[in-house]
């Protein structure tokens, strides 16, 4: 399945699903942003199941996320291929394996 293209990038939360950023994949590389933060990382496909590791830089706000408030943080997400314009899983800070968040990806649309 081809996973290069836009996608939302949405977290369970305390009230549901909430969009936290919006996510590039081509080439094996991920980018992602929000008017907050930005990340970079690469993705591996492997049959139906994905994962990537990205570097996280918050400039804005600072959010509390996966058990702590820090400006820079590497996550780790690992998940499945559901559909060709839906990926599920889970995400984590690769120092602190205790806070792990249901992440969900919505594809937008192919980029060029």
């Amino acid at each position: 399945m081809n996973v290069e293209g836009a996608w939302k990038v949405e977290v369970m939360g305390p009230h549901g699903w909430e969009r936290i950023a919006t996510a590039l994949l081509k080439d094996g590389r991920y980018f992602g942003a929000s008017a907050d933060h930005y990340s970079t990382g690469s993705y591996e496909i492997a049959d139906d199941s994905i994962t990537w590791d990205a570097h996280v830089n918050q400039y804005g706000t600072v959010r509390a996320v996966y058990g702590s408030k820090k400006r820079q943080i590497d996550v780790r997400f690992e998940g499945k291929l559901k559909k060709e314009d839906k990926i599920v899983g889970r995400s984590q800070a690769t120092d602190n394996k205790k806070f792990e968040l249901r992440t969900r990806l919505i594809r937008l649309g192919d980029i060029a």
